[in-house]
C-alpha cells in the first residue's frame, strides 16, 4: 500500500492578496515557488537570479505560461474565483490516492514520501498555453506536480484528469528518470502516451486532454511515418518539434518537421493503446516497462 504525504501550496490565498494589494515578484518567489526549490534546482533555475535581471524561477515560470506579479492583475481578476470553483484544491488528494492505488495493486511501492502540488493560474497572454485550451502541467521531477490553469469551460472539468496525467509522469520517472537534455522522440512518445492513457483510464475518454487529436486514417498514417523517420532524434529542441508540431516549433524557434499541433502526443497515445491491446498489460504495468519494449510490442512502426 502506497502511503505518502500530499502538500498543496495555498496559491489561492496568494492570488486573492494580489487582487487586494500590491504584491511583488519576491512574494511569488518565496511564498509560491520556494516550496519547490529542489525541483527548480534540478531544472537549473535558481530561486533568485545570479545577476540582476538574470534567469530565475520567476523567468522560468513565465516561460511555462504561469502568471507572475510582474504582469497586470487584470489578467487574473476573474480567474481566481473561477479556479476556486473548480474544487480541484479539495479534490487533489483524492486524485493522487486514486492514482497511487493502481500501482499498489501491482505491488509497486512508489519511492516518494511527499508529493508537493502547486496549482497555479496561467497567463492568458501566453499563446502556447492558450493553444492547449488554457491548461498544462509539469510532473518531470518525482515528488513535485505543477498544474497551470486559465480556467474555462473546457478545462474546468478536466483538472483531475490533468493531475492524474502528471502523477503518472512522477511514477514513470521513479522507474526511468527523465533526461531533459538527451531524451529521444521515441522516449517522449512513450512518456506522454502513458500519462494520457493513464488519465483516461481513471476519468474516461470524455476527460481526455486536447493534446490528443482526432486524426483521420490518412493523417494518422502520415504522422506515424514522420515519427518513424525521426524517432531517434535527441535533445529537447529537436524532440519538441515532433511532440508539439510545426506551429509551436516556429513560435519557439525550433525547426519544423511537417507535423500538425500536438502530433507527438497523439501518436504516443495510439502507441500505448496498441501496446496494451497487443500484450494485455495494464496501464500501471506499462508505466513500469522500458520504452523500447513498449515501442517494439506496440508494432506501430512495423
Amino acid at each position: 500500500m502506497n502511503d505518502f504525504k500530499v502538500t498543496i501550496i495555498d496559491s489561492l490565498s496568494f492570488y486573492e492578496r494580489c487582487l487586494q494589494e500590491q504584491v511583488d515578484e519576491n512574494a511569488f518567489r518565496y511564498e509560491i515557488m520556494q516550496p519547490l526549490e529542489e525541483m527548480w534546482q534540478y531544472l537549473n533555475a535558481p530561486l533568485t537570479p545570479k545577476t540582476p535581471g538574470g534567469y530565475d524561477v520567476v523567468m522560468a515560470s513565465e516561460m511555462l505560461g504561469i502568471w507572475t506579479p510582474r504582469k497586470n492583475t487584470s489578467l487574473i481578476e476573474s480567474n481566481v474565483a473561477s479556479l476556486k470553483k473548480t474544487e480541484i484544491f479539495s479534490e487533489c488528494r483524492q486524485v493522487l490516492r486514486k492514482s497511487a492505488q493502481y500501482f499498489s495493486e501491482i505491488g509497486y511501492e512508489i519511492p516518494v514520501d511527499e508529493f508537493i502540488v502547486n496549482i497555479l493560474l496561467g497567463d492568458p497572454e501566453n499563446s502556447v498555453l492558450m493553444a492547449s485550451e488554457g491548461y498544462s502541467g509539469f510532473g518531470g521531477i518525482p515528488g513535485y506536480i505543477l498544474l497551470i490553469v486559465v480556467p474555462n469551460e473546457f478545462n474546468r472539468t478536466r483538472l483531475k484528469s490533468a493531475l492524474a496525467h502528471e502523477f503518472n509522469h512522477n511514477v514513470r520517472f521513479t522507474y526511468e528518470p527523465f533526461n531533459h537534455g538527451d531524451i529521444s522522440v521515441e522516449d517522449y512518445l512513450v512518456i506522454e502516451g502513458l500519462a494520457e492513457v493513464f488519465a483516461e483510464e481513471l476519468y474516461g475518454i470524455e476527460q481526455r486532454g486536447p493534446w490528443v487529436q482526432d486524426y483521420d486514417d490518412e493523417e494518422l498514417e502520415y504522422t506515424i511515418a514522420v515519427m518513424k523517420d525521426g524517432r531517434e532524434a535527441r535533445g529537447f529542441d529537436q524532440v519538441s518539434a515532433y511532440m508539439y508540431g510545426d506551429e509551436v516549433a516556429r513560435e519557439q524557434g525550433y525547426q519544423p518537421v511537417g507535423l500538425s499541433r500536438n502530433a507527438g502526443y497523439t501518436i504516443g497515445y495510439h502507441l500505448v493503446k496498441d501496446y496494451l491491446k497487443n500484450t494485455g498489460k495494464t496501464i500501471a504495468e506499462a508505466t513500469l516497462t522500458p520504452s523500447e519494449t513498449i515501442v517494439n510490442e506496440s508494432k506501430i512502426f512495423d
